[in-house]
């Protein structure tokens, strides 16, 4: 889609459109600004107190497949939906007593919605000036050879930078692979090629967001995110045909309007979003599961039979662990280390059980840990520290600024050394360190005490009723 038009033009052309479509900036000064270091964003020409609503956006101005009609192989387009209600979607932690088949219907409706999606934006695209949506996708990176800093555009030789973080892991190229042929099969669009696949889904990846259904939001969209946002979306109380962007603090003039992406340290927002955030307070590293039969081959079969008669409702056995920046190791770990430590052949399936009940009880409850468990972790960070030092491209600060993958990449390699870096300390700040050994020999000697105390009791008792009875 050729577009000849300046930056201004193109961002007068989506005002406008704006204002057609009944988006609402509510009386705020908030001007497009776009530099050479720095894509387009928003910033207020003007003081704006917390809890001001910053622009309101109409249900009917999003871009999903409630607007816009979609239709698979041998089918008619379906009618849009008008002024259809939605809410965004908060993701909650508390879905613990979700069961499997729950969990993977979520996350098939969530695929369906992505797909669905990305046919809507490839169909609007291809519309070109006739879209209800053309100023706003001008504004978008629409063209065919954008690339972007998503991981699904770096170069084997570039991933490398990042190892051994884990987020390379979690790219998940083949279920991406598997999303575009089943579009496909569902809508044969033969005219879009996987790359333009890739770049639709890269769009919806950066600017979308989960409103009821997935959805692009105009104007929302546009702001940039950061862990220390000064906005956020939400449902509008007083109209709910609207969704409304609110200032959660003060923000002064000439300052930029900040949304946020959620919790994400910076190797999900460099997977998913392409950029990175030195400073992100959410931030950690992981200890792979695995690695514990490395300390001791016994390790495994134990962590099987643990597997085998866990009934408890908190998930234990995980492929890795967490170590926050902020929050250091998960609990779970040190759970599992304490089983591990305590465990011996001869226990019954029974006293196992008991075992692991006692080991959360101590770690969760007491707040405390063995010896034995300190030295499993300290082993378990220091062959993941030098993991990181080992790799040729870690060794050095890198130098480079900016949106540079070498930059990027230093940022989330540096930043997750830094939670293994500091993980023991917050360890031995928040637990007792109590040696088993040591605590056994405690206990037999107030027991040998205990039996000293009762024999002197009961033979003062005996002097006392041979003097009674004189």
């Amino acid at each position: 889609m050729a577009n000849s038009l300046s930056n201004e033009e193109v961002n007068d052309n989506f005002l406008k459109w704006c204002d057609n479509k009944g988006i609402d900036f509510n009386g705020n000064e908030l001007i497009i600004k776009e530099t050479e270091s720095k894509n387009r964003h928003i910033v207020t020409n003007k003081f704006i107190p917390e809890g001001t609503i910053l622009f309101k956006i109409p249900y009917k101005a999003l871009i999903n497949p409630l607007n816009s009609p979609i239709a698979k192989k041998n089918d008619t387009p379906t009618e849009p939906v008008e002024n259809t209600k939605s809410k965004v979607t908060e993701t909650s932690e508390n879905n613990e007593e979700s069961s499997d088949e729950e969990e993977e219907e979520q996350e098939n409706n969530s695929t369906d919605e992505w797909k669905n999606l990305v046919v809507v934006i490839f169909q609007e695209l291809a519309k070109g000036e006739k879209s209800n949506w053309y100023p706003y996708l001008q504004i978008l990176p629409h063209s065919e050879n954008h690339k972007f800093d998503n991981l699904y555009y770096w170069t084997e030789e570039e991933l490398e930078m990042l190892s051994p973080s884990k987020c390379v892991n979690r790219l998940g190229l083949d279920k991406i692979k598997q999303m575009y042929n089943e579009i496909q099969e569902d809508f044969e669009i033969k005219e879009m090629t996987f790359e333009r696949f890739l770049q639709i889904s890269s769009i919806i990846m950066s600017y979308s967001f989960d409103v009821n259904v997935k959805s692009m939001v105009p104007v929302a969209d546009l702001l940039n995110a950061s862990v220390n946002n000064n906005a956020i979306l939400q449902v509008d109380d007083e109209n709910e045909e609207f969704i409304s962007m609110v200032a959660t603090k003060d923000i002064q003039k000439d300052e930029e309007i900040y949304n946020i992406y959620g919790d994400h340290p910076n190797g999900e927002l460099l997977r998913m979003y392409g950029y990175v955030e030195e400073g992100n307070f959410n931030e950690f590293a992981e200890l792979e599961l695995e690695k514990l039969a490395n300390i001791d081959a016994k390790y495994q079969d134990i962590i099987d039979m643990i597997d085998d008669v866990y009934d408890l409702e908190d998930p234990l056995i995980m492929e890795s662990y967490d170590v926050y920046l902020q929050g250091g190791i998960m609990s779970e770990l040190l759970v599992l280390c304490e089983i591990l430590t305590t465990y011996r052949s001869e226990n019954t399936e029974d006293e196992l059980k008991s075992l692991i009940r006692t080991a959360f009880k101590r770690v969760v409850k007491k707040n405390q840990i063995s010896t034995e468990t300190k030295k499993i972790i300290d082993t378990l960070v220091n062959d993941r520290i030098n993991e990181y030092k080992a790799n040729k491209n870690n060794n050095h600060e890198c130098s480079e600024t900016g949106y540079s993958k070498k930059y990027m990449a230093s940022v989330v390699v540096k930043s997750e050394l830094e939670c293994l870096e500091k993980c023991i300390d917050l360890l031995e700040k928040e637990y007792e360190i109590i040696d088993d050994k040591e605590e056994e020999l405690k206990m037999k000697e107030k027991e040998r005490l205990d039996k000293k105390r009762k024999r002197l009791e009961k033979r003062q008792e005996r002097k006392n009723n041979k003097k009674s009875k004189h």
